[in-house]
């Protein structure tokens, strides 16, 4: 899902690198039956605020949440799935922008057996509080909530750049990427 933002092609080269048949779609022109026939869902960032680009993608996370359809939100992403399913948002003393450590506090299917990640992060909000079900996968020093998942569907929020990341992020994406159903129940079960 295309919010607009001047990072969406390093998502599709990322996924381009992976050889995963993927389709980008503009907030403004996705339509229920792009959802369904998707198996699994990325939301971009994005560059300015606008009701449309809002209630577009409060729409594709309830249809994922529904549906238990794999959803990762990167940067904005995150922060609308937040607010979307109860949590809620606050506004950084200062505008994060650059690389950062982020530390892993859960395991999760997303970040293998790493402890900590390198990353890219250019926000001026960030996750203040999660939605009822989630639980923080990953922290920095500026943001608690880092990395981000419901406790049983695969919906995966992440206020860094995943994409603009190097290695670490593509670990992210290709983690997401191959991630199942199925296989998120198990590994939750085993945890």
């Amino acid at each position: 899902m295309d919010n607009l933002s001047p990072f969406t092609p390093n998502i599709q080269s990322c996924l381009d690198d992976l050889q995963v048949d993927h389709v980008r779609i503009e907030y403004s022109k996705i339509a229920i039956s792009d959802l369904t026939n998707s198996s699994k869902v990325i939301l971009s960032g994005r560059r300015k605020n606008s009701k449309e680009i809002n209630s577009a993608n409060s729409r594709i996370i309830r249809h994922c949440y529904e549906n238990k359809k794999p959803l990762l939100g990167i940067c904005y992403g995150a922060e609308i799935i937040a607010l979307t399913l109860g949590g809620t948002i606050r506004r950084m003393p200062e505008h994060v922008q650059g690389q950062t450590s982020i530390m892993i506090g859960k395991k999760n299917p997303l970040t293998m057996e790493r402890t900590s990640l390198s990353v890219y992060e250019s926000h001026a909000f960030c996750v203040a509080r999660l939605p009822k079900e989630f639980i923080t996968l990953a922290s920095s020093d500026c943001c608690q909530h880092e990395m981000f998942s419901h406790a049983r569907n695969p919906i995966f929020g992440t206020q860094f750049h995943p994409e603009k990341s190097g290695i670490d992020g593509n670990i992210v994406i290709r983690s997401f990427v191959e991630i199942r159903q199925e296989r998120f129940y198990l590994q939750e079960k085993k945890t």
